[in-house]
């Protein structure tokens, strides 16, 4: 339910999830296939060493501080996807998930439409951290004002990037799921994920969104769906490029990437990956190196919270040796998840897809630092991991 009603709920229910995972282990019930167990292996290794990082940083004297403790618990999320997949051994209630998510999705993006389209009257929960005047601002023109939607989060990243990470599921059940009323929801869903970074004016969301729905369309679909599919593709293609305020942050994109703001924050990134290439800054230390960097560099305080990248801010933050750990981890859940789908299984294919827009994202966006996004991916890759149709078990074992 976090996935659409808030970031705390999901810290809280992927911390229950870790818990879970430990006491299965500890009572010796954890059966893992060698392929899942090779991956959740090497996230323990990942998250051992992002809670040590720190503490080495200091040591080597790449770090004069110890992270703020809010960014350091997001090691939690580094293996809540291990932790879903060893929880879900026990059985998966796959309708009640399916039914939340396309539930929550469809009134999310409902709710971010209406705020896509009126200055928000309230002032958000406190909690939120978010200021009024932040979701008054006008992407759209003055004749033609459009805010920044959020959905049920509040927030239009969150909002976005969370669509993308259900995203693929969705793909999957329409094109691979029997029965009919089945793929009808799948498709209502996907109109909702898709809407959630048209009306957030998330452009590399949009565009990622897209991409993923061509790969589901090039990889899952044959004939005349595949024809119908890409056409509708370049139908909302057109409509988005029709769109005033659309064309202007458009036009803005490559500008941001090559001088603009994403790129000083890259620089920034690259600048500590060479003062500090195998151990790194520390896990959850990037900020203040960054802000170290503000005299020679310029860097504000709102582009120093990451590199703008997946891959520059880990080896910013955990060095070389963290880097290296990612790329087992991801490397290892790839092999798993292919593996799965070429044995028939929805929720793996769902997950593949999600986890190819992850990664498309990632090249512009560094996702952990919004723990509800890394955790909605995270619970797609975990979900996908699960065994599909159970065998019948013995209560016991329930």
């Amino acid at each position: 339910m976090g996935l659409v009603l808030g970031e705390f709920l999901q810290q809280v229910a992927a911390g229950a999830a870790v818990l879970c995972a430990l006491v299965l282990a500890f009572r010796r019930r954890l059966f893992l296939a060698q392929d899942v167990k090779a991956y959740v292996l090497a996230t323990v290794a990942l998250t051992s060493w992002q809670v040590l990082s720190p503490a080495v940083a200091l040591l080597t004297g790449a770090a004069d501080r110890w992270p703020r403790w809010a960014r350091y618990g997001q090691v939690l999320d580094t293996a809540s996807a291990a932790a879903v997949a060893s929880a879900g051994t026990v059985g998966v209630p796959w309708l009640l998930i399916a039914g939340l998510a396309l539930g929550g999705w469809v009134l999310s993006g409902a709710l971010g439409l209406f705020q896509h389209l009126v200055r928000w009257p309230w002032e958000p929960p406190a909690l939120l951290k978010l200021s009024l005047a932040r979701l008054h601002e006008n992407f759209g023109t003055e004749e033609h004002p459009r805010y920044a939607a959020g959905g049920f989060v509040f927030h239009r990243l969150r909002f976005s990037h969370g669509a993308m990470a259900v995203l693929g599921p969705a793909l999957a059940c329409l094109a691979r799921a029997r029965p009919a009323w089945l793929r009808g929801l799948a498709a209502v869903s996907l109109c909702a994920l898709l809407l959630a970074p048209y009306t957030a004016f998330a452009r590399a969301a949009l565009l990622t969104g897209l991409m993923v729905c061509a790969v589901a369309l090039v990889l899952l679909v044959r004939g005349t769906p595949r024809k119908v599919g890409m056409a509708l593709a370049v139908v909302l293609v057109g409509l988005v490029v029709a769109t005033p305020a659309w064309r202007a942050r458009l036009g803005k994109a490559v500008e941001n990437i090559y001088g603009g703001e994403r790129s000083l924050a890259m620089s920034v990134g690259s600048r500590l990956v060479r003062e500090h290439p195998l151990v790194g800054v520390g896990f959850g230390n990037y900020k203040p190196a960054a802000l170290a960097t503000q005299e020679e560099t310029g860097i504000s305080d709102l582009l120093s919270t990451d590199a703008h990248n997946l891959w520059l801010t880990v080896w910013a933050e955990t060095g070389l040796v963290g880097l290296l750990l990612l790329a087992a981890v991801h490397g290892l859940l790839a092999r798993a998840l292919i593996r799965r789908h070429r044995q028939g299984s929805i929720p793996a294919t769902g997950a593949l897809l999600s986890f190819v827009g992850f990664h498309l994202l990632a090249l512009v966006h560094y996702l952990p630092f919004h723990s509800s996004v890394h955790l909605s991916f995270a619970f797609v890759w975990g979900l996908g991991l699960c065994e599909w149709k159970h065998p019948e078990r013995a209560d016991e074992g329930r």
